[in-house]
């Protein structure tokens, strides 16, 4: 079991692989039967790319094309500092390291503006709105308390906080019952740790900026979760009961006076364009039928599979020593103990064994085993 510059490039294949099944499914999958099976495909491309291993018995796939290119990509120098030749591929992973570095920075300031933001925000006495969360609280069994903050500096209602869940309102003119959905919305959002999902996605995209695929991932993800919300806080709820949820819904967007701006880290009660409330509102009255569970085994055991599938085999550079008529390289053991190359003026290099000289080799020669284990004497 090991780690190579192979088993990270399929790594990243894979990883991939995944993205691009969730992206495919999110809007067709999600939208019928939750966002569980886009994010356990999302999940299983990120584990895919964390754990690029190679297992005992893994299929070795010679490749006589693709994989030597890229090695002789990455391993080309492109300059030299100080003595030290640097490659295309100590360039690439400083590239990839310093722009995630900077989009880690970015989402953890944003964090910390939005803490200011919170502490410094004015805020309204309502009595009414904080008896509603106390009483939904005791017909839920909710374990964790949940603090309401009534503001005229927030424009939607939203949750916030990762270990204490802050609800913040603003100053809405809203019946008992429409303010209990409201908070019963905003509350699922921390049940099923929606602002834990989102800062996963966030950091997913910061460490993997370069990668188109995962900002399609992440495109829709406000809106999935939002409708991932309305069906946990309907399920119990009959048709009546649904019905009032929507004119909550609804009455909450006629008092709603600016856009709401999309957020990377918070979750709210209107995230989504009018056309998306529509669907939202017809999900929630029309709610599509259950999967079945044989569906639901067959999906997972699929993507078990692949997960499987892909750690089973892996494409290597095939190596062809270079053909020599003298037997002088190929008739010893060549070993660091008592090897060493030495670089001429040309730029070829010269092969010593025992210290005795016995062959001149290409740049890309010592690319390959076992000449690219030895090392190179100036």
């Amino acid at each position: 079991m090991g780690v190579s510059v192979f088993t990270f490039l399929m790594s990243l294949i894979w990883c991939n692989v995944f993205i691009l099944l969730g992206v495919l499914c999110r809007r067709t999958l999600a939208l019928k039967h939750g966002v569980n099976l886009i994010l356990a495909m999302i999940a299983a491309g990120i584990v895919r790319l964390l754990v690029p291993i190679e297992l005992p018995t893994v299929i070795v796939v010679r490749s006589e094309e693709i994989m030597p290119f890229f090695q002789r990509f990455f391993s080309a120098q492109a300059f030299e500092m100080h003595e030290h030749s640097v490659n295309w591929l100590d360039i690439i992973l400083a590239i990839w390291i310093v722009g995630s570095v900077m989009h880690l920075s970015l989402i953890a300031w944003t964090l910390f503006q939005q803490s200011l933001k919170i502490r410094r925000m004015r805020t309204e006495d309502h009595p009414r709105v904080s008896k509603l969360a106390e009483e939904l609280g005791r017909d839920f069994k909710m374990t964790s308390k949940c603090r309401v903050v009534v503001s005229p500096d927030v424009k939607t209602p939203m949750l916030v906080g990762y270990f204490s869940p802050i609800i913040l309102l603003p100053p809405l003119a809203l019946t008992d019952d429409d303010m209990r959905y409201v908070l019963l919305h905003e509350w699922n959002h921390f049940i099923h740790r929606h602002l834990w999902i989102k800062l996963l996605f966030s950091t997913f995209c910061a460490l993997l900026w370069w990668n188109p695929l995962v900002y399609m991932a992440e495109s829709d993800l406000d809106y999935l979760l939002e409708v991932s919300c309305d069906r946990a806080s309907v399920r119990s709820l009959n048709t009546e009961e649904r019905i009032k949820y929507v004119e909550a819904t609804s009455n909450v967007m006629k008092q709603l006076v600016t856009l709401v701006t999309r957020s990377t880290l918070f979750v709210g009660f209107i995230t989504a364009a009018p056309d998306r409330i529509v669907q939202r509102c017809e999900l929630i009255l029309f709610p599509p039928k259950k999967i079945s569970k044989t569906i639901k085994i067959l999906t997972i055991a699929s993507l078990i599979f692949l997960i499987i599938l892909s750690y089973a085999f892996v494409f290597q550079t095939l190596y062809r020593p270079p053909e020599d008529d003298s037997p002088k390289v190929t008739d010893v053991s060549i070993v660091p103990e008592h090897s060493y190359l030495k670089e001429k003026a040309d730029g070829s290099f010269l092969l010593y064994i025992n210290g005795e000289p016995r062959d001149s080799l290409s740049r890309e020669d010592i690319n390959y085993p076992p000449f690219s284990d030895l090392p190179i004497h100036k």
